[in-house]
C-alpha cells in the first residue's frame, strides 16, 4: 500500500511525496522533538526566565529551534537629574523669553520707523500666533510635551497681545469683536485642554479668560463682568468635571476672587450693592460645589479660601460708614451658607466639618461687628455655651475645639475689660462690668459640670475643657470681687485708679483695700479647699493650696510695711488660724485621702 506525505516547504506551498515506513517514522519522531522543545519554552515562561540555547532539545539533524526568546530586563524610568531639569526646562523657558523678547524689540523697531502699518502688524502677530499653535502639535506627536505647551503659552500670549494692540493701541476694531475674539481664543485652549487631558492648557485658557475683561478695560460694566466671570466658571468647573486638574480649581478662585474683591472695594453706588452681593453669592455656591465632584480639590483649603474670599469682597462692598451696619447681618447670612453646606454634606465628613467651623467662626466674628465692650463679652460667652451644649448632645469633637476657642476668647475679653479699667466712676457691685464677671463666672461653673467625667484626651477631649473652666471660674470669681472692692475704697476706679484723689487719705484706703484683697483670697481659698474635701477632688483641693499661697505671699510682704498695726494683726491672725485649720484636717486624715 502506499503512504504519502504532506509538507509545507519554506516558499509555503504544500508538497506531497511518497512516503515510506522509515520515513514516516523519522517524521513522527521530529514531531515528537518539536513539541518538546515548545513545552519546554512555554516552562520558562512561565516560570520568568528566558529558555536558554544550551537546556533546548535539538532538533534531529543537529538544527536548534529558531526564534530564541531573550530575557528583557523592566526596570522604572530613570529619575530626572538636576542637569537634565536645566537643560530641558529652565533653558526651555528662558529661551522662549529671549524669543519672545527678541521679537518685541524687532517689532518696537519697526514700529518706531514705520517699516510696518498697524494693521500688518496685528496679522503678523495673528499668524505668528497660529503658527506657533500648529507647530506646537507637531512636537507634541513625537513625544515633547512639555515643549510644545511651552509654544502654546506662546502662541497664546501673542494673540491676546495683538487683539489688545488692535483695539486699546491702534483702535482698529470695535472693543466688542475684540472681545468676541479673545473669548474664541480662551475656548479653543479648552477644547485642546479637554481633548488632549492636560490641565496646563486649562491652565491657558483661564488665564486669557481672566485677562480679557482687564485687557479690554471692560470692567465698568457690572452685570457685564460678572456675568461673564459666571460663564468663565461654568466652564472651569466642567472640566473640573470631567478631570482631577486642583491647580486649576484654586487658578479660577484667585482670579475670580481678585476681580469680585477689587470692585467691592472701588464701588460706591449703593444701588450696584444687591446685584454685587448677588452675584457674590452666586460666585460661594458654585466654588463650594466643586470639593464634591472632585475629590482632588482639597476638602479643608479650598473652602475656607472659597468662604475667606468672599467675606473679604462683602466687608470691602460695605466698608462705607453709613453701610456699616449690614456687616455683621451679611456675616451672619455667610454662616447661615455654611452652615447649610455644612448639613448637607453628611457623606463627605471632611467637608462638613470644614463648613461647619466656618459657620462658627463667621457668627463668632459677627458679634465684634454689632457689639462692643460688655455686650461683647456676654455675645462669646453665651455663644460659648451653645456650644458645649450642642457639643454634649452630638459628640462632635469640631464643636468643643470650638466651644474651647470662643470659652478661650470670652476669657481674654474678660481679661481685657479688667486691664484697660474704667474711665468713669462705677457703682459698687451695681456696674455692668461686675454682672458680666458674675456671668462669666456662672458659665465657667455651666461648662465645668457639662464636661465633667465626659473623658477624652487633648486639646479637643472634655477633660480639657473642664480643667480651663474651673480656673477660669476661680479667676473670674477672684479677681471680680477684688476689683469691687477696689471700687469701694478708690471711688468706682479700675485697677491703677484712684477717682477720690479730693477726699485725701490715699495711704490708708491703700492699706484697707490690701487687707480686703487678702481676707477675700483666704475665705475663697478655704470655701475652695472645703468643696474640694467635700468632692473629694485633688483638683479643687491644689486650686485652694494656690490661692492660699497667694494669699500667704501677700500677707507677709505687705504685711510687714503696712502702718496700721490693727490691719496687721488682723491679717496674721486670720490666716494663721485658716492654715492650722486646714492643716489640721490634712494630718487628722477625716476623709481618707491618704489611701
Amino acid at each position: 500500500m502506499n503512504r504519502f506525505i504532506i509538507r509545507v516547504d519554506e516558499n509555503c506551498s504544500t508538497v506531497v511525496d511518497m512516503a515510506s515506513d522509515d520515513d514516516l517514522r523519522q517524521e513522527l519522531a521530529d514531531l515528537s522533538a518539536r513539541i518538546a522543545s515548545l513545552e519546554s519554552k512555554v516552562a520558562s515562561l512561565q516560570a520568568g526566565q528566558a529558555p536558554s540555547p544550551e537546556n533546548q532539545p535539538a532538533l534531529p539533524g543537529g538544527k536548534a529551534p529558531r526564534n530564541q526568546p531573550s530575557k528583557v530586563e523592566v526596570g522604572l524610568p530613570p529619575r530626572s537629574s538636576l542637569e537634565n531639569r536645566i537643560g530641558a526646562q529652565l533653558l526651555n523657558r528662558i529661551g522662549i523669553l529671549a524669543v519672545l523678547t527678541g521679537v518685541a524689540w524687532f517689532l518696537k523697531l519697526a514700529f518706531d520707523r514705520d517699516w510696518i502699518g498697524p494693521s500688518v502688524r496685528i496679522w503678523i502677530g495673528l499668524a505668528g500666533a497660529a503658527g506657533l499653535m500648529a507647530w506646537s502639535e507637531r512636537f507634541r506627536r513625537r513625544g515633547f510635551p512639555a515643549f510644545a505647551y511651552s509654544l502654546k503659552a506662546l502662541g497664546t500670549s501673542i494673540a491676546y497681545l495683538s487683539l489688545w494692540a488692535a483695539s486699546s493701541v491702534f483702535h482698529l476694531v470695535s472693543p466688542w469683536l475684540i472681545f468676541v475674539a479673545m473669548t474664541a481664543v480662551t475656548v479653543i485652549n479648552a477644547v485642546l485642554a479637554r481633548r488632549q487631558d492636560s490641565e496646563v492648557l486649562g491652565l491657558y485658557a483661564l488665564a486669557g479668560g481672566l485677562a480679557t475683561p482687564g485687557l479690554l478695560s471692560m470692567g465698568h460694566s457690572e452685570l457685564f463682568l460678572f456675568s461673564y466671570l459666571v460663564l468663565l466658571n461654568v466652564g472651569a468647573l466642567l472640566l473640573l468635571a470631567l478631570h482631577p486638574w486642583k491647580r486649576l480649581a484654586w487658578a479660577a478662585l484667585v482670579g475670580t476672587a481678585f476681580y469680585y474683591i477689587t470692585w467691592s472695594w472701588n464701588e460706591n453706588d449703593p444701588s450696584h450693592f444687591l446685584p454685587t452681593v448677588l452675584f457674590l453669592g452666586l460666585f460661594f455656591a458654585g466654588f463650594t460645589v466643586a470639593p464634591f465632584f472632585q475629590k482632588a480639590i482639597s476638602p479643608i483649603g479650598f473652602p475656607i479660601a472659597n468662604a475667606a474670599a468672599t467675606w473679604f469682597a462683602l466687608m470691602a462692598l460695605f466698608a462705607a460708614r453709613n453701610w456699616h451696619f449690614w456687616r455683621p447681618w451679611v456675616t451672619i447670612a455667610l454662616a447661615g451658607g455654611c452652615l447649610a453646606v455644612a448639613a448637607a454634606a453628611h457623606r463627605f465628613a471632611a467637608l462638613g466639618r470644614t463648613h461647619l467651623g466656618l459657620a462658627i467662626f463667621f457668627i463668632t466674628v459677627a458679634i465684634p461687628l454689632h457689639f462692643q465692650g460688655t455686650s461683647l463679652t456676654l455675645w462669646w460667652l453665651g455663644e460659648s455655651l451653645a456650644l458645649v451644649l450642642v457639643a454634649r448632645s452630638t459628640s462632635l469633637a469640631t464643636l468643643r475645639i470650638f466651644a474651647t476657642a470662643v470659652l478661650t476668647l470670652a476669657s481674654l475679653s474678660l481679661l481685657w475689660d479688667w486691664l484697660i479699667g474704667t474711665s468713669q466712676p462705677q457703682a459698687v457691685l451695681a456696674n455692668m462690668h461686675f454682672v458680666t464677671s458674675l456671668t462669666g463666672a456662672m458659665v465657667f461653673a455651666m461648662v465645668t459640670i457639662l464636661s465633667l467625667g465626659r473623658g477624652g484626651r487633648g486639646f479637643a477631649s472634655w477633660n480639657y475643657l473642664a480643667v480651663f473652666s474651673s480656673i477660669a471660674f476661680s479667676l473670674t470669681l477672684l479677681v471680680a470681687v477684688s476689683l469691687e472692692i477696689h471700687h469701694y475704697w478708690f471711688c468706682g476706679a479700675g485697677f491703677f485708679r484712684d477717682f477720690c484723689g479730693r477726699y485725701g487719705q490715699l495711704e490708708r484706703r491703700t492699706i484697707a483695700a490690701g487687707w480686703g484683697y487678702s481676707a477675700w483670697c483666704m475665705a475663697y481659698g478655704a470655701a475652695l479647699m472645703t468643696v474640694g474635701f467635700l468632692r473629694r477632688s485633688a483638683f479643687l483641693r491644689w486650686q485652694a493650696l494656690v490661692v492660699l499661697a497667694f494669699s500667704i505671699a501677700k500677707v507677709f510682704l505687705n504685711g510687714v510695711s503696712q502702718q496700721s498695726q490693727g490691719y496687721r494683726v488682723l491679717s496674721f491672725l486670720a490666716l494663721g488660724v485658716l492654715l492650722l485649720t486646714i492643716s489640721f484636717a490634712y494630718q487628722k486624715d477625716w476623709l481618707r485621702l491618704r489611701g
